[in-house]
């Protein structure tokens, strides 16, 4: 089977991300500038949205590839520390999920650390063996793309209402881009909590139902 490297994810996730920041600006825009919509004039907001437009693409690419997994961990789980799923592997999310056998996976890896840090290590050297699997694979794209939705959906609040003050927005327009952004954040950014709960316990099911033999390892973002 060929191996899924995260950068082949991150490249298939960068079209859904890249259309949903287009969407949001196409939202805003229709809000602000109603009369560039209708192409009756256009206004230096019209303007300035329609070159953030053209230029969004690179700046998606720009910012999941250049700001640290770690960083964007940080936002969608709200903490600076212990921030993986994986930390809490084999004491929280394996016995909680059916599809791990717990007795089984222990019989299959061996001891199964308590401790956060040591949690996270074993898990991650289980994800290397399996990460071609492609229930681990669709599991950790997912969780990639919601995180990374998080993040930009941050990065357009950063960026998108200051220029809409700067543009002279109306108050209605520039509330309503902000509930937009704000609302989108956090549905993705727990919908990135779940997909990664789902990422560690998929790995952990496959490690429960066979004695995986030793394979070069897959590398994760």
């Amino acid at each position: 089977m060929k191996a899924v490297s995260p950068r082949t994810l991150k490249s298939l996730n960068l079209v859904w991300l890249t259309s949903i920041a287009l969407i949001d600006l196409g939202v805003v825009l229709a809000l602000a500038a109603p009369e560039w919509v209708q192409a009756q004039t256009l206004t230096r907001l019209g303007m300035a949205r329609l070159v953030f437009s053209l230029a969004l693409p690179v700046l998606v690419l720009l910012v999941i590839n250049v700001l640290p997994h770690d960083v964007k961990s940080m936002l969608v789980y709200w903490k600076p520390l212990g921030v993986l799923p994986g930390c809490q592997a084999f004491t929280r999310y394996g016995p909680s999920d059916k599809r791990v056998d717990m007795s089984a996976l222990k019989r299959h890896v061996g001891v199964l650390p308590k401790d956060p840090a040591e949690q996270n290590a074993k898990w991650y050297k289980l994800y290397r063996q399996v990460g071609t699997e492609p229930e681990v694979a669709e599991a950790h794209r997912l969780f990639l793309l919601y995180r990374d939705m998080a993040t930009v959906s941050l990065l357009l609040l950063a960026l998108v209402l200051p220029a809409l003050h700067y543009c002279g927005a109306s108050t209605t327009a520039f509330w309503a881009s902000a509930a937009l952004f704000v609302v989108q954040y956090l549905l993705t950014a727990l919908s990135a909590r779940w997909s990664g709960v789902r990422f560690v316990c998929t790995v952990l099911a496959v490690h429960s139902t066979k004695k995986v033999n030793a394979r070069k390892p897959v590398a994760a973002s």
